[in-house]
């Protein structure tokens, strides 16, 4: 069965489909490698109130589209014209925030299948995810540095449940790619495995977390994520207006040209 809403162009990015007690959220761009476009951001959390309301869902899998990338981020081509002013920046975090959020709360168990690139947002939703099993080809990284901008704080907290605030701060500072043994290493993903077997394991995850009492997994996953979220002690406000600082220099504008030309961005602090 596929569950689709009635929300105009984006109503297959991303799709939502159940089969039995697995649903499977699938970011459907596959020409650029699963880089998702505003609209569906936006369309995210609607389509994860469908399977909310669901009660014989037991487990929902996120997968890219396409066999090659699970998500190589936010698209980047469209940040000059709905990205440009700190306003418009703002909008946009708080559209993947709310994206992070709604997988992150889902009352079932969340499973990442990464293959190939899992870069900035699209880590960002792995890391929303309960549990990321990745294929050996996979690699990841939070480019922010590179373009001039802001990782959302927000977005922070499921991250610094996942590694370290060391590992946290290498990620962030250097933008370097992580092989999936590296991040394995560091704790940013639960298992490797061949890529040939990767759709194999989630098979058996999924059975295995099906045949499990869906109360106790329920109640297993809002403790954890209650005691593991991190407390900005009334901070957020100030860490949201140094995200923003970034959105409104020069260094933003020119790390966006330098991506789309494909060069070397040349930054200077302002």
């Amino acid at each position: 069965m596929t569950l689709l809403s009635p929300d105009g162009p984006s109503t297959d990015n991303p799709r939502l489909t159940v089969r039995g007690a697995v649903a499977e959220l699938l970011l459907n761009a596959p020409s650029k490698k699963n880089a998702l476009p505003l609209a569906a951001w936006q369309a995210l959390p609607a389509r994860l109130e469908e399977l909310r309301e669901d009660k014989e869902i037991r487990v929902c899998v996120v997968r890219g589209s396409g066999g090659k990338s699970f998500c190589a981020g936010a698209d980047i081509s469209e940040f000059e014209a709905i990205r440009s002013t700190p306003e418009a920046a703002k909008r946009y975090d708080d559209i993947n925030v709310a994206a992070f959020r709604a997988l992150k709360s889902l009352p079932v168990p969340v499973i990442a299948a990464i293959e190939g690139p899992c870069l900035g947002g699209g880590l960002g939703l792995a890391l929303a995810c309960d549990l990321r099993i990745a294929a050996q080809s996979a690699f990841f990284a939070i480019p922010a540095a590179r373009l001039g901008l802001a990782y959302p704080p927000e977005a922070l907290g499921d991250l610094l449940e996942a590694v370290s605030p060391s590992e946290a701060k290498k990620l962030l500072f250097s933008a370097e790619r992580l092989a999936a043994h590296q991040a394995l290493a560091i704790g940013l993903i639960n298992e490797v495995v061949p890529d040939d077997k990767l759709d194999e394991r989630i098979e058996a995850l999924t059975a295995t977390l099906c045949a499990n009492a869906p109360l106790s997994l329920k109640a297993a996953k809002q403790a954890i994520n209650q005691l593991a979220a991190t407390g900005t002690d009334g901070k957020l406000a100030e860490l949201r207006r140094d995200a923003e600082r970034c959105i409104d220099s020069e260094d933003y504008r020119e790390g966006c040209r330098a991506f789309l030309e494909k060069r070397r961005p040349r930054f200077n602090g302002s």
